[in-house]
């Protein structure tokens, strides 16, 4: 890299929502047709698990063989017969059906609720992709990070769920894809890598580097594809979609497709064909046979920003037994202004299948081209009020005919939404076979060969009364109307055309339709349209604007074009039926006090917190008092002077460095501590128990020890809070140590046993044989530790919690301990054997990490048994942050070390441990953890917890909390200077022990100047006492025995000053000058 890696600390804090809505919008989304469940990634940084009813109870009690994940689904892709029908019969049936039903849609599953949330990420989740049949899901993040979830693993807690992949991107990670064959998944960032990871091993097989057109500079990547075996496709900002061919193991292009004019912000692909969403506002499908465009559609007027197909929704459907090829034929796209269209390609490239009659045998591939042009219906499913996000349908396998979407799930800025998708399959139908027909009548001109009445298209169209070809027009359709204020609000298609064809007739102009469907090449279609603009009043009485859709109302197919702007678009879905807003819980705005322990924040809602960001918890929340005629923007802007107000009034005198860094991301915050300013902040001891009574060393089961606290006294807050947050990792290295030295001693024993037994030394026979008594010592801890490590071999997934509070002494554990610590210390025998046979210069071993200061005291500790002998007692390097003397091997130290208690910490508690650089730009994750599992950090599903932490915790760190070493700050020196009041000066009737003016008394002081300096947290209280011990003699205060805070006061620029206040808060608040403070003392003024 180009700069120093460096490695910190941080924590979130924010409202809980596991149960609960995102709290930022959603970004991702995937469907799982197994098990019936959706999965939701937000720009909160969580992933949360939705399960309807009728689904699988996703809190992993039921269990997973109630599901066969690889069992095939067969159907028969056509839901038409092998014998081609009569085409002038179909077509017939279909005008029939079309014209005299209304456009319908299937019924829906049950209502959603979220089961399952994984708080995983402390940015923005990008992309999901469910993996392995649906088993695993795979998210990555602008946390640079990509992690792997379990969805399906009974009988684990969370933390076991969650593997992270290494961190190679340097730059915010957008798309994932997955190819299935080779178990690969493929993630894509802003930095223009493409990491292909091995799922089995959760390693990096290759990296491509996607380059701008004309230079070496990485080009962003914003979307991401793959076939399913060995071609990568990649889009962004270069408007150019790159295609690669993963075994050539190179950076290499293999084509690049030229076409789109902005971002390419979204791609699908499978063997034939490629599908690309643009901030251009197009859609273009590629053909990866000749690697052209084969179709554009230009149906959306905004930029294009996500694509979606029944298999990049649910991508185990292809373990289902569904083609790739089929995936194609139905796809859904959004754009930034909220508008959600289904395109229907089901006939597209069906020649070969055509189901037609077998005078359409000989079709030629120009023939196929030509049709296939003018294939593809296109409608206006929904119109959000705010940009789609991110679409995906709720795909339904259990119909023989092939896969259906009876709903679709859409993500807005404010919600997510479920749509019904409306059956646009005999429209497709139909389209194709008029198509095809029409194109032959005009190839030919014979359309005398058609049954008489088929789509004939009448020489003369003057003597067509009406512009609608209605085989139905005597049938009687009860027509319910729809509100249509609400169904076209803010739909606007500006790509009207002006038509003055003498074949429209003043009549024709005058008259408006409503329409559901779009011209491929933009603006409504001139194939379909829905109702006359006469009928909508009918069919909002009748229906009295209840339904979410616009139903009841017929297709009716155009003979005749109808101009443009006689057609008004409106979405088939007037809202959503299922609808699921985003819980107003996110943090927009904060501002740190300045003790550096509060912080007041904002949330969406309102509502205004304080948090203490010392003991993760909110000590303060006004709620927000609503107005219901009052606008969001209105209640923030009101809000925030609140938050003003509040702030000032809550405000202390404190003037400190920041000890962290506070950002909101993803609607929280993020606390960060870091090497160079970690140790920047102490607070005095009376203040601390003053906030947080708990810590008080009186409450303190060591309180009648030899610790004295005073007031003044200093601790520093990162130092409690890290020791406190790592508690049981520390106590766990404890006994690690103990039983490292112990087994450093018996390998030593025993090497020096088989030393002498090779020399055949008669005169240690005795010692040779009573190593193998059991009433030996060394021959019982070496008989427990080989015990010990053949129980874990043996029994090698069996582990619990071992109570460390209950043995943490030096001494072995006794016989009478329980099951739970003896399969505890079994695991740590292990553990301890194979450090033992690691070597230090291994490479997981990095410089900065615990691991490195351990294999430090593995040395000092084989050095020490070398030079002090193995009778010698070896003391423990460890030096813990404790009160208690189990847990010491040193002079004990006589200040308090106070611990916030586990109760008082958040069990959810989201722990990082990141890495920043330059070439970053931004915090990396490394390694992150909830609380809870450092609570159970001895139960065998966390053991990879104790390897994690001393692979990433930094050295300062560990330093910290293992070794009680940290840097002590350096405080600046202020200078100030202390004289007597100029009695003289004092305002007129101010008295001081009955005199006034030059009649006071003054106090016993030698010198009229007093010029002192000292650290910038010195206390007024110490000034205090330091004047005192200058006068020549007592006063007749503190003969009596005053405090001396009672009768003297200290005045800079005529401001009395507390005691409790600092030299740099007297600086900084007060004096405001870079000179040497003034401050002057007297005796009280006489009440």
């Amino acid at each position: 890299m180009a700069g120093k890696t460096r490695k910190g600390l941080s924590y979130m804090l924010g409202d809980s929502n596991e149960k609960e809505n995102h709290i930022l919008p959603i970004n991702a989304i995937q469907f799982s047709s197994i098990t019936e469940q959706i999965y939701t990634g937000g720009r909160d940084g969580t992933v949360k698990t939705w399960s309807c009813d009728s689904s699988w109870d996703a809190s992993r009690q039921t269990s997973v063989n109630d599901f066969d994940f690889e069992k095939p689904h067969k159907f028969n892709e056509y839901a038409y017969t092998e014998e081609k029908p009569d085409p002038s019969e179909e077509i017939l049936k279909l005008e029939t059906s079309i014209s005299s039903n209304p456009l319908s849609c299937s019924g829906s599953r049950e209502d959603y609720s979220i089961t399952n949330n994984y708080n995983i990420h402390f940015d923005w989740v990008n992309d999901l992709a469910l993996i392995n049949n649906d088993r695993d899901l795979v998210s990555c993040s602008s946390d640079l990070s990509v992690k792997l979830i379990n969805l399906h693993s009974p009988g684990h807690p969370e933390s076991c769920h969650v593997h992270k992949f290494p961190n190679l991107h340097t730059d915010y990670i957008k798309k994932l894809t997955y190819i299935s064959p080779k178990r690969t998944v493929v993630s894509g960032g802003l930095d223009g890598k493409i990491v292909l990871w091995d799922v089995n091993t959760l390693t990096a097989n290759q990296v491509i580097n996607m380059t701008n057109l004309n230079s070496s500079a990485p080009s962003s990547i914003y979307s991401l594809a793959t076939n399913g075996t060995h071609m990568v496709g990649a889009g962004g900002p270069s408007n150019t979609v790159n295609l690669y061919d993963t075994r050539q193991n190179s950076d290499h292009v293999l084509k690049k497709l030229i076409g789109h004019q902005d971002n390419i912000r979204s791609l699908i692909m499978n063997d034939k064909f490629l599908l690309s969403g643009s901030s251009d506002s197009t859609i273009k499908l590629w053909d990866l046979r000749n690697f052209k465009v084969s179709k554009t559609f230009e149906v959306h007027e905004d930029a294009v920003w996500c694509l979606a197909t029944y298999q990049s929704s649910s991508p185990g459907v292809s373990s289902q037994g569904y083609s790739p090829d089929y995936d194609f034929k139905v796809f859904f796209s959004g754009d930034k202004s909220g508008n959600i269209i289904k395109t229907d390609l089901s006939e597209l490239y069906s020649h070969s299948t055509s189901r037609v009659s077998p005078e359409f045998d000989t079709i030629t591939e120009s023939d196929e081209y030509n049709i296939d042009e003018k294939l593809g219906v296109c409608t206006l499913m929904a119109k959000e009020s705010s940009p789609v996000l991110n679409i995906c349908c709720e795909v339904d396998t259990s119909h023989s005919s092939g896969l259906r979407a009876p709903s679709l799930l859409t993500s807005t800025e404010v919600a997510l939404n479920r749509y019904h998708v409306p059956n646009t399959a005999d429209l497709s139908r139909y389209q194709y076979l008029r198509t095809s027909i029409d194109y032959f009548n005009n190839e030919n001109q014979a359309n005398e060969n058609l049954p008489v009445g088929l789509g004939e298209v009448p020489s003369d169209q003057n003597d067509i009364n009406s512009d609608i070809y209605d085989i139905a027009s005597q049938l009687t359709v009860e027509s319910n109307n729809f509100d249509l204020q609400s169904s076209i609000s803010g739909v606007n298609y500006s790509r009207s055309i002006q038509n003055t064809d003498p074949q429209f007739g003043e009549p024709t102009m005058n008259k408006k339709y409503f329409s559901l469907f779009l011209d491929i090449g933009g603006g409504p279609s001139t194939e379909f349209v829905n109702i006359a603009e006469n009928a909508i009043a009918e069919e909002s009485q009748a229906n009295g604007g209840e339904s979410a859709i616009i139903s009841n109302l017929p297709v009716e197919i155009l003979l005749n074009p109808i101009p443009e702007e006689c057609i008004t678009v409106v979405p088939y879905n007037k809202r959503p039926f299922g609808s699921y807003s985003l819980v107003p819980k996110s943090i927009i705005a904060k501002r740190f006090f300045n003790n550096k322990r509060h912080m007041i924040v904002l949330y969406l809602n309102g509502d205004i917190k304080i948090w203490d960001l010392f003991i993760f918890k909110v000590i303060k929340s006004i709620p927000v008092t609503e107005n219901m005629h009052e606008s969001r923007s209105d209640l923030i802007e009101r809000r925030i002077k609140d938050m003003e107000s509040i702030f000032f009034d809550y405000q202390t005198h404190d003037t400190l460095s920041n000890w962290c860094d506070v950002e909101i991301k993803s609607g929280k915050l993020l606390v960060t501590l870091k090497e160079t300013s970690f140790n920047n902040v102490e607070i005095y001891y009376d203040d601390l128990i003053a906030s947080y009574p708990f810590l008080s060393q009186a409450d303190s089961p060591f309180k009648d020890s030899e610790i004295k606290m005073g007031n003044d006294d200093r601790l520093m807050l990162s130092r409690i809070i890290m020791n406190s947050l790592f508690r049981e990792y520390v106590l766990h290295e404890w006994d690690f140590d103990r039983q490292l030295r112990n087994a450093l001693r018996i390998q030593k024993l025993q090497n020096r046993k088989a030393v002498k037994s090779n020399t055949n030394d008669n005169d240690l026979s005795g010692l040779s044989n009573s190593s193998h008594s059991s009433n030996s010592p060394v021959s019982g801890e070496l008989s427990t530790l080989n015990n010990a490590v053949k129980k874990v071999r043996m029994f090698s997934r069996k582990s619990s919690k071992n109570n460390v509070n209950a043995q943490p002494q030096e001494q072995s554990p006794k016989a009478d301990n329980t099951n739970e610590s003896i399969q505890s210390t079994s695991s740590i025998s292990s553990e301890v054997s194979r450090f033992i046979r690691a070597e230090s210069s291994s490479e997981e071993n990095t410089e900065d990490s615990i691991s490195n200061l351990l294999h430090f005291n593995k040395r000092r500790y084989n050095d020490r048994y070398n030079s002090l002998g193995l009778n010698a007692p070896v003391k423990s390097l460890l030096k813990i942050y404790s009160n208690d003397p189990r847990y010491s091997s040193h002079e004990p130290d006589k200040v308090s070390k106070p611990l916030i208690p586990s109760s008082q910490i958040p069990s959810n508690l989201l722990i990082i441990i990141f890495e920043h650089s330059p070439e970053l730009g931004t915090l990396r994750d490394i390694c992150s953890f909830h609380y809870e599992e450092i609570l159970h950090i001895n139960d065998f599903q966390n053991e990879h917890l104790v390897s994690d932490l001393r692979q990433h915790l930094p050295s300062w760190v560990g330093k910290l909390i293992l070794y009680d070493s940290f840097p002590m700050k350096e405080y600046p020196k202020i200078e100030f200077q202390l004289s007597e009041c100029n009695y003289a000066l004092l305002p007129p009737g101010k008295k001081i022990g009955g005199k006034s003016d030059k009649k006071i008394k003054k106090l016993p002081v030698n010198e009229s100047s007093i010029k002192l300096s000292s650290h910038s947290m010195l206390r007024v209280s110490k000034i205090f006492n330091y004047l005192v011990e200058r006068f020549d003699g007592k006063t007749p205060e503190m003969k009596m025995g005053k405090p001396v805070w009672e009768w003297l006061v200290l005045e800079c620029k005529g401001v009395e000053l507390d005691t409790s206040l600092t030299l740099q808060a007297i600086k900084t608040k007060i004096w405001k000058k870079n000179s040497e403070i003034e401050m002057t003392f007297r005796r009280r003024f006489d009440p």
